[in-house]
């Protein structure tokens, strides 16, 4: 079987706005360098063959300027531990290069791979990777517990979700069985990703002429039938065979659901089955369709903030120090716990660049950048927000454009950032006085900020 080379109604308010606060997690976590998933399949001699998948979000990366254009850098580690015992340590890096800056957007993602040969037992993995030129490093761990499939008697393997599925590409790390299959570690789908694959394999068929029966369900998070798919009818040319398919989601409101496989051998009176969660965004869900609809109950803002406690409050009121106006900081301190709690609603209601939408776009748009800084700019202990770099960020965007320049015999490392759009064309300037990768500005021509002109002989250049 494997190649051992390849080691409903329309929807409640309140409920859409729960679901858009889901997708906000969501959105800032594929703002995190990578997301990882893994699957089980059937090996021979008892031995459960597990693939464990990555998907690497490259605009995550930092690039940096070379010869050719630029380069980023990344290593990926991965522990295997049984209960309390570390069993194995894997470890390797990959390089990516682009020719401009420009051409790295946030939909491409850098898949990878590694598969294991295990016995039947629990398991956990835990995977590093390493951002080599910003030194960042993030975590995620899952734990599996790792069954023997039967000798005999219909079973089936976990089902792995992909972007993409094709017949051929032997070679790829990503070949199995006949197919080049690229998982889906978010597993999200929807507006910008509409067709859901799938990969599964089916054990232990009764070998005959006959048929064998596939069934697909879609689940709603309550395991309720949403849709039943075609079912599929096929002819058994082996006892253990490969399931592999694709639909659309784009009729599926935003939500979580279930894929469920059911495979029947009718010859023996056999049945087994899988399935596999996903989820489904598609932005118009959170959309209203009348201004009236505002009024109809709480925003998702004042939903959130319900629910914060003391200290959350105090660190939400503490992120907009860069936003508020000099009135509204004096206002701040002054509040108790409920007082924050309506400043907050009133402070961003104030700042909702279309309140014809219980969401608040220009909030979203600021969680955004603090998932990003906060990712990127963090060190010893002081969250990415309160960095200059971070700063910058969280006021002004994105830049237009970055250079990069690194650490020589004569010049300490410094940053560039252009803003084309902020007063005809600004720049912040940001060094790394301490080579400790903590990069402070030191000169900008936007108005109010910090204005040096001869920043590179007094902060750059090495004396």
């Amino acid at each position: 079987m494997r190649n051992p080379k390849i080691n409903c109604t329309r929807w409640s308010r309140i409920t859409l706005l729960l679901l858009s606060l889901l997708f906000l997690t969501d959105a800032s976590q594929a703002q995190k360098i990578f997301t990882m998933d893994a699957a089980r399949f059937r090996q021979s001699s008892g031995l459960v063959y597990l693939e464990v998948y990555f998907m690497i979000q490259r605009d995550q990366l930092q690039f940096v300027k070379t010869a050719d254009g630029f380069e980023a850098g990344y290593q990926i580690t991965l522990e295997l531990h049984s209960t309390d015992t570390l069993l194995s340590t894997t470890s390797w890096e990959v390089s990516d290069y682009a020719l401009q800056l420009e051409d790295i957007t946030p939909r491409q993602k850098l898949p990878d791979i590694v598969a294991y040969n295990l016995p039947p037992e629990k398991y956990n993995i835990k995977a590093l990777v390493t951002d080599i030129n910003q030194n960042v490093t993030e975590s995620r761990s899952v734990s599996l517990a790792l069954k023997a499939y039967p000798d005999s008697g219909l079973s089936i393997s976990d089902i792995e979700l992909a972007t993409k599925l094709q017949k051929g590409a032997e070679g790829s790390k990503f070949y199995k069985n006949g197919f080049l299959v690229i998982p889906n570690t978010e597993k999200i789908y929807g507006t910008s990703l509409p067709m859901l694959y799938y990969f599964a394999e089916i054990y232990n068929l009764k070998e005959s002429d006959e048929n064998y029966t596939v069934t697909r369900y879609i689940l709603d998070q309550a395991h309720n039938e949403v849709r039943t798919l075609p079912q599929k009818n096929r002819k058994k040319l082996g006892n253990s065979l490969v399931e592999v398919d694709g639909f659309s989601v784009a009729s599926l409101k935003s939500g979580a659901y279930f894929l469920k496989l059911v495979v029947d051998d009718r010859e023996v009176d056999a049945s087994a089955s899988a399935q596999a969660k996903f989820f489904v965004y598609r932005p118009e869900d959170f959309v209203s369709e009348e201004i009236g609809d505002q009024s109809e109950g709480p925003s998702a803002d004042e939903i959130e903030f319900a629910s914060y406690t003391d200290a959350e409050l105090d660190e939400a009121v503490a992120e907009l120090k860069y936003l508020m106006s000099e009135s509204e900081i004096r206002i701040a301190k002054k509040l108790n716990s409920e007082g924050k709690r309506e400043f907050l609603i009133e402070f961003w209601k104030a700042r909702d660049t279309n309140p014809n939408t219980r969401v608040n776009e220009y909030r979203m748009l600021f969680n955004k950048r603090k998932e990003h800084v906060n990712l990127k700019y963090s060190m010893f202990g002081r969250p990415g927000w309160k960095s200059d770099q971070g700063r910058v960020y969280l006021i002004y965007g994105k830049p237009d454009h970055i250079e990069f320049h690194t650490h020589d015999l004569n010049t300490r490392a410094y940053e560039i950032w252009y803003y084309d759009r902020i007063e005809g064309g600004a720049v912040f300037v940001f060094v790394d006085r301490n080579n400790f990768g903590d990069y402070r500005l030191v000169h900008s021509t936007k108005k109010g900020e910090l204005y040096r002109p001869y920043w590179f002989e007094e902060e750059a250049k090495i004396r």
